[in-house]
């Protein structure tokens, strides 16, 4: 049995939550039951996703190709556990476990009784599902099934919330990613058309072949899919979904979109890019340039943005854009270094910003606070809450010693080898605007003076939940090595891919 479940991990690791989820409405009453099994899931999902991560450590990057059903590419569905794969769920169920644990016991007042509370965790599993997937995926097809069970999963968790504004920000949302998706869906077409493969790496020895007697349609597929996950993914200026979906979802909700699903969707584009593209067409259709000149005006703009909010969940929502601007500029840069701090900094928001989030949402609920302004004295009442989002704060600025700083010093370093010192100036601007921002929460939460209220920290759940992404936050930051190897080795994969 031990041995079965093993051998067939890779699969295991997507089709266990997603099997959970559909067995969760009919103990819908029994809410403990619920929680535990949403718990118990997610501490399996870790536990699988470390395992994946030893033995491709182990075998030096080496990937584990699993057949669905036995049957080989490209007739069959492949799934690849390598070096991204295990980098991925590893951020995946780092994340989901202490954000699964903070909602516990906590979401009547956001969302209502047992049956809406089992919906939103039937939503929540299959998201994480669809992320697992995404990391392992080879084929395009599933790409495009697996990006459409995590829309519509986000359109759930955000129309989750028992108020009005959430439904208009799911529907809004829901209309945005559809076009996403028709474009990725057209983009899929093109390639499948040109190449006959749906497959990753058969699509790619195809496409090497005969892109010049295709030029036109292969730009269009590139253009497409850039501009589809850029819909999905909230790269500016096609945000604008993105401010009211995540600061109107209920606080585990807008950590799990905030931090994962907008990077599931960053990382199907480094596939599609580098793996089926391959780095010789970007440079071909000046993709690379395309990506970093957009990464800067994302960065830049999103922290503008962000500067102007003062609503607390909002401007955690802003930044979020302008996080994945650096993500976008480093996905551009085509070198080791540049490629591993993209990865590294997408591991490293994925947990900064679930923290953020979560410590924003606590003080929300205690306070009946929403805005900035009106939070002054609140790092006193609730010292655990505020101790977390000043971690979290430092991270995303990038102070050494977090691990916000280790994404961004090796993106830093991938820009000037690049030979791109407007890059390296916008990264360094970017954390100087991120400060702008966050350390004003920072000051009013600590130095204003206190109301004479009964504020307190969230339950005992909600505060490990908290303390464990805060540890990770500093844990990454401080010994980065293992996930630096993982970054690393992806980086190379994806370079060497052609």
């Amino acid at each position: 049995m031990t041995a079965a479940i093993i051998t067939n991990l890779p699969a295991f690791v997507v089709i266990a939550p997603l099997f959970v989820a559909f067995i969760l409405p009919t103990i819908a009453r029994r809410i403990r039951l619920v929680e535990s099994l949403v718990i118990v899931i997610e501490a399996l999902g870790l536990f699988g996703a470390g395992y994946l991560a030893s033995l491709i450590l182990m075998q030096q990057g080496l990937p584990i190709i699993y057949n669905m059903g036995g049957w080989p590419a490209p007739w069959g569905i492949e799934l690849i556990a390598g070096s991204l794969s295990a980098f991925f769920l590893l951020v995946v169920a780092g994340v989901s476990l202490p954000v699964a644990l903070f909602a516990v016991g906590n979401m009547s007042h956001e969302v209502g009784g047992p049956q809406r509370t089992t919906r939103f965790y039937v939503l929540y599993l299959l998201l994480g599902g669809a992320l697992a997937g995404m990391a392992m995926t080879n084929d395009h097809f599933n790409v495009f099934v697996l990006v459409e069970v995590a829309t519509l999963s986000c359109c759930g968790l955000v129309s989750a919330r028992n108020h009005p504004r959430a439904a208009e920000a799911a529907f809004n949302y829901l209309i945005l990613a559809t076009l996403g998706s028709d474009l990725i869906l057209g983009g899929i077409g093109f390639l499948y058309i040109v190449t006959g493969h749906l497959n990753m790496e058969f699509a790619s020895q195809q496409l090497t072949a005969i892109w010049r007697d295709y030029s036109h349609v292969v730009w269009m597929a590139a253009s497409f899919l850039l501009v589809g996950f850029g819909v999905k993914a909230a790269l500016f200026p096609l945000h604008i979904w993105l401010p009211d979906a995540h600061s109107t979802a209920p606080s585990p909700a807008s950590a799990i979109l905030s931090g994962l699903a907008v990077k599931g969707y960053l990382i199907c584009l480094m596939k599609v890019l580098y793996n089926v593209f391959g780095v010789s067409l970007m440079q071909e259709f000046a993709i690379d340039r395309i990506l970093v000149l957009l990464g800067m005006i994302a960065i830049i703009a999103g922290s503008i943005l962000a500067l102007a909010q003062d609503e607390l969940k909002r401007r955690l929502a802003f930044s979020t854009v302008a996080q994945v601007g650096y993500i976008f500029l480093g996905l551009g840069l085509i070198n080791t270094k540049g490629l591993t701090g993209t990865l590294f900094h997408l591991a490293s928001h994925a947990v900064i910003k679930s923290s953020l989030f979560l410590a924003a949402g606590a003080m929300i609920t205690t306070t009946g606070k929403h805005r900035i302004s009106e939070m002054a004295g609140v790092g006193r009442k609730m010292p655990i809450t505020m101790g977390v989002f000043t971690i979290g704060s430092l991270g995303l600025v990038g102070i050494p010693l977090f691990s916000g700083f280790i994404g961004k010093w090796y993106l830093l370093f991938g820009s000037l080898e690049a030979g791109s010192s407007l890059a390296a100036a916008v990264i360094i601007a970017g954390s100087v605007l991120c400060a702008g921002y966050l350390f004003p929460v920072i000051r009013i939460a600590y130095f204003e003076p206190a109301p004479e209220r009964d504020w307190q920290d969230p339950g005992l759940l909600q505060r490990i939940a908290m303390i464990m992404l805060a540890a990770g936050v500093v844990i990454l930051g401080i010994i980065p090595g293992p996930f630096l190897e993982l970054a690393g080795g992806a980086a190379v994969e994806f370079l060497v891919s052609k």
